[in-house]
């Protein structure tokens, strides 16, 4: 009896034994894994747009700040007014990463710990007119923040005007006009009266295309009044040109350099595009028999000033023909003579308080002189030379002795004097040009 009670006292001490032993061993080491695995973020976490499943706290610290220099130096965020750009400096920002990384919730997405100083600075570099208190600054901060709170690489555009409190910035209004004086105004220019033209966003425009489509059939003349119009009310804004054609006498309907012709049997067209973000419209009315067109939309921040520089002309010269049926002292203007002209117009782009930030040529305008033609009668002699009555409507250049080929051709000047050969070469005349370049008659090759 006895041995049997301390086979059963050894049994239940050796017991007591194993399970304290295996208490204490097993329990520590499922309470290593248990601590062990706490340590790892779960799957699915992520600290903005890194995933962070598997790590630990320091690794995920590491990861954050190592994606944080490469969001730094491979984003920008560009804050646009009008035609104005700024980029932000990204040291605006002031990140917590140590307390992003804490506060990590597992399985979701985390956002960065970021505060954005003051716009300030910023905002005046755009316009020292903009107000913080026209705009909803608190949306304009939150959003520029949110760019950097997922630490996502890219190009970020934010529009000022998107955030002003009553949106005053995009009421359209009239940004230049051009009035076509009424003794050049003519019925078919009632085709585009209370037509509106829309200048799309970030779009290019051909006016023929316009009037293919909306107007139909419509004069060469009537259309280059139109372009020349439209051409004048976008000369004072950043549109850009791409196709401009003018005559080869400038019309009375148009300023010198500033005419714009169009003609779709040569597809002379007028091309241009409207590089802004924001649309603009082209209007026409006729007040009092005035054709005026206008152009309206949201105003521009710079100015756009245009300068006409080196402006030329040139005298015409005068062309004479002989005829017989006239007297030596009777001449006719067959032809009046027109100078010809040259003018280069610039545009300068000022800010809003005046400073010149650039300036570029739109144009270089020449048209050339109309040289005037003059018909007088035959000089019966002169001296021992006789100019025969046989010869009619002959250009001076090409006026000679008929009866002596193998003679120098005489040569008239304006007066209708012939001119001694050291003074030929002064005369205008495209023949004694080529004669120049061909040589004389029975001349000698060297």
């Amino acid at each position: 009896m006895r041995n049997q009670h301390g086979i059963k006292l050894f049994l239940v001490l050796m017991i007591s034994v194993a399970y304290i032993f295996s208490f204490s061993h097993f329990g520590t080491l499922a309470y290593g894994a248990i601590v062990k695995n706490h340590d790892y973020f779960a799957d699915g976490t992520k600290i903005g747009s890194l995933s962070v499943a598997g790590k630990t706290e320091n690794e995920a610290l590491q990861l954050t700040d190592e994606e944080l220099t490469k969001w730094l130096n491979e984003t920008t965020i560009t804050l646009k007014y009008k035609e104005k750009n700024e980029q932000l400096d990204l040291r605006y920002f002031t990140f917590d990463l140590t307390e992003t990384v804490q506060k990590v919730k597992n399985g979701q997405s985390n956002p960065i710990f970021v505060q954005l100083n003051s716009l300030d600075e910023t905002l005046y570099s755009l316009s020292s007119r903009l107000n913080k208190e026209d705009l909803a600054i608190e949306e304009l901060e939150a959003d520029i923040v949110r760019a950097a709170q997922l630490l996502e690489i890219g190009s970020y555009q934010i529009r000022i005007e998107d955030y002003f409190l009553d949106g005053q910035s995009n009421e359209p209004q009239v940004i230049s006009e051009f009035q076509l004086d009424s003794a050049f105004v003519e019925n078919e220019l009632d085709l585009f009266i209370g037509k509106t033209i829309e200048l799309e966003a970030t779009s290019q425009f051909s006016f023929l295309d316009y009037v293919k489509d909306e107007i139909g059939a419509v004069s060469s003349l009537t259309l280059s009044k139109i372009a020349t119009s439209i051409y004048e009310v976008i000369l004072p804004t950043n549109f850009e040109m791409i196709e401009r054609h003018i005559s080869s006498e400038l019309p009375e309907y148009a300023a010198l350099g500033f005419e714009a012709k169009v003609d779709p049997e040569l597809n002379y067209d007028l091309i241009f595009s409207n590089g802004n973000e924001w649309s603009y419209f082209i209007e026409f009315e006729k007040v009092d028999d005035v054709f005026i067109t206008y152009l309206k939309g949201p105003t521009l921040l710079n100015q756009y000033i245009l300068l006409q520089e080196d402006k030329e002309s040139f005298k015409p010269k005068t062309i004479l023909q002989f005829n017989s049926e006239l007297s030596p002292t009777e001449s006719q203007v067959k032809v009046a003579g027109k100078e010809g002209q040259l003018i280069k117009i610039y545009r300068e782009h000022r800010d809003e308080n005046g400073a010149v930030l650039k300036k570029e040529l739109i144009s270089e305008d020449f048209y050339p002189p109309i040289h005037q033609i003059e018909i007088t009668g035959l000089i019966v002699s002169t001296g021992d030379s006789t100019v025969t009555s046989g010869t009619e409507n002959t250009e001076v250049e090409a006026e000679g002795n008929p009866e002596s080929q193998n003679s120098e051709p005489a040569s008239i000047d304006e007066n209708g004097e012939q001119a001694p050969p050291s003074d030929r070469d002064h005369l205008d005349s495209p023949k004694n040009d080529e004669n120049s370049l061909w040589g004389k008659e029975n001349e000698i090759p060297k």
